[in-house]
């Protein structure tokens, strides 16, 4: 009913609905004050004459006599307990509380309305109604199913964790796999030392950092570095004293093998070097822009420094022509061929900037580096020992560069997010890298089958033209599963990718196992390998990260590819739209408000 139009009724707006209504009031009008006096009047009297009752379950306690103004009459904010007050509503202290339950306990009188019973504290803290939200609760984190770190190590990041474990797996895994392909005692002791000081010194830095109460952090970020120089120093040692050794014997047939060998083993040492030397977060850095512009110097450098090695190989590959003979210099160019491009991928993406191809990159590189920890027991083929005698030495320059872009310097200043539409994106950078790979692939085993006629390549010339059958059928797979995720309606796109994901896990496991028995080779890019780890990694992206949903909280795989699509064609992302509230989401709450 409108409210002004019955602002100048005499008889007023006032009705009641009472369960006892002894309905006489008329019904063709409201009634006015007197009559509504009347009516209200015996309901009132009846009401105050029943006995009080205790309140049920469902009803609510009646705290119209609380001074709600007062800061001590609140409940806590992280307990929800209501203070004890007094009969004038002023709180209890804890010496009035004793000397009740004193009283109490010996018998006397206890005034049962001097005191309000404390709710019961309950077992687990939680945030509901509790006037704060979780992420600001007393600047306390949520705990990781129930683990709580202690204070001390509160500044304790995950990255700089993962690292740090990183660095300290690959410097041990250096000592057990493989350093020099030739054994030189020199090198050898130099390494197990540098790998023992850097163990020693990452030890050290964790105790000098977290053992006393005030630590000297710029002595332990002193230490850290001082610690990893001897390693990454004997790593570059190694690299050199091979190139230089090389020089001479660059056209030699070597029918000995190279004249020193760089092993998996160094390039562990090297990986290990890099993610230990930085400072740590908790030590006190924080990388500025100097140290930002020297993460992209050295991967420059990184870059120059691989481009010199490539060059080295090709030369090499020349000569070898007349000396060694066309089917070495033939196969010798094939395994280039994918080790530059591989290495070429890695780091365009990271000078380029390109958050998704970064992401993959970077992906890709720790799945080799995972797989290189266990060389031992796998003896993969692209973790053999490499020469600049022998062919193009890539894996020392691809670990430095992966080491380089997973530093905090660089970290900082490359944009990264994992929403749900950036696995989209991501699925459709994992189909271009495997129809890129898979495409060298093709033309290695195209050489390889010519290179078979002399001898020199592992398998029959007709098994290599099957491989090169079998990878044009994953570069066509590849190509389709990427036409489908950014062209086709949501949902058939979805199940298309998915599609192409397990065409590539089946026949990449098929094609692992027949190599394996007719090679004897392990699994790899040219045997299938790569096409099942990509074809599962993209199934798993395209299933388990869950939609988008719409305003009733249903998925919504049309709004999701949507936001995709409008992202990868350079067009404004509907996620912009969302205003930030990071801000306001970070302020600590009361409730009820003030």
């Amino acid at each position: 009913m409108d409210r002004e139009r019955h602002e100048d009724d005499p008889q007023g707006a006032d009705w009641i609905f009472a369960a006892d209504d002894p309905h006489d009031l008329p019904t063709d009008r409201l009634p006015d004050r007197a009559e509504f006096d009347r009516y209200a009047t015996p309901l009132l009297a009846r009401r105050g004459a029943d006995p009080a009752l205790p309140p049920g379950e469902n009803e609510t306690v009646d705290l119209s006599g609380l001074d709600l103004e007062a800061p001590a009459a609140e409940p806590a904010a992280a307990t929800g307990a209501i203070p004890m007050l007094g009969p004038d509503g002023d709180p209890v202290l804890a010496t009035e509380r004793e000397d009740a339950e004193e009283r109490e306990a010996e018998g006397g009188p206890v005034d049962d309305e001097a005191l309000v019973a404390p709710l019961a504290r309950p077992g687990a803290v939680s945030y509901a109604r509790s006037g704060t939200t979780p992420n600001r609760e007393d600047g306390d984190e949520i705990p990781w199913n129930g683990f709580v770190l202690p204070d001390r190590f509160q500044e304790l990041g995950v990255f700089d964790t993962l690292r740090d474990v990183a660095a300290l797996i690959c410097l041990a895994a250096a000592l057990t796999t493989t350093f020099t392909l030739a054994l030189s005692p020199l090198l050898e002791l130099l390494g197990k030392i540098a790998i023992g000081w850097a163990l020693l010194a990452l030890l050290l830095v964790h105790v000098l950092r977290w053992a006393p109460r005030t630590p000297a952090l710029p002595a332990v970020r002193g230490l850290r570095i001082i610690g990893m120089l001897p390693a990454l120093a004997t790593a570059v040692t190694v690299v050199v004293a091979d190139l230089v050794l090389s020089l001479p014997e660059l056209f030699a047939s070597l029918p000995e093998g190279p004249p020193l060998g760089i092993g998996i083993g160094v390039s562990l040492l090297l990986l290990g070097s890099i993610l230990g030397i930085e400072p740590r977060a908790h030590e006190g850095y924080v990388p500025q822009a100097p140290a930002r512009r020297a993460a992209r110097s050295l991967l420059i450098g990184v870059g120059i420094a691989a481009a010199v090695a490539l060059l080295i190989a090709l030369v090499m590959i020349v000569g070898r022509i007349f000396t060694t003979g066309w089917p070495y210099s033939l196969i010798a160019f094939a395994n280039t061929v994918i080790s530059a491009l591989l290495l070429g991928i890695v780091l365009v993406s990271a000078l380029r900037r390109e958050r998704s191809w970064y992401v993959l990159s970077t992906a890709v590189v720790a799945a080799l580096v995972i797989a290189a920890l266990a060389d031992n027991t796998l003896e993969l083929q692209f973790a053999a020992p490499l020469s600049f005698a022998s062919g193009f030495v890539y894996l020392p320059f691809l670990v430095a560069a992966f080491g380089l872009m997973i530093s905090r310097s660089f970290v900082r200043s490359m944009p990264v997010s994992f929403r749900r539409t950036d696995w989209l994106v991501y699925c459709v950078r994992a189909f271009e890298f495997s129809a890129l790979m898979h495409a060298a692939a093709v033309l290695w085993h195209l050489l390889a089958a010519i290179a078979a006629l002399g001898g020199r390549a592992p398998g029959s010339p007709v098994l290599h033209l099957i491989d090169a059958v079998v990878c044009v059928c994953f570069v066509v797979v590849s190509l389709f599963g990427r036409t489908s995720l950014l062209s086709r309606p949501a949902v058939s796109a979805r199940a298309s990718g998915v599609v192409a994901g397990l065409i590539l896990v089946v026949v990449g496991f098929l094609d692992v196992i027949v190599n394996s028995l007719a090679m004897a080779a392990g699994a790899g890019l040219v045997t299938g390998g790569t096409a099942l780890a990509i074809g599962l990694a993209v199934a798993l992206m395209l299933t388990v990260p869950a939609p988008v949903r719409d305003e009733f909280g249903s998925p919504d795989v049309t709004r999701m590819f949507a936001d995709f699509r409008a992202r990868d064609g350079g067009s404004p992302s509907l996620l912009d739209r969302v205003p930030d509230i990071t801000a306001e989401t970070a302020q600590r709450k009361t409730f009820p408000g003030r």
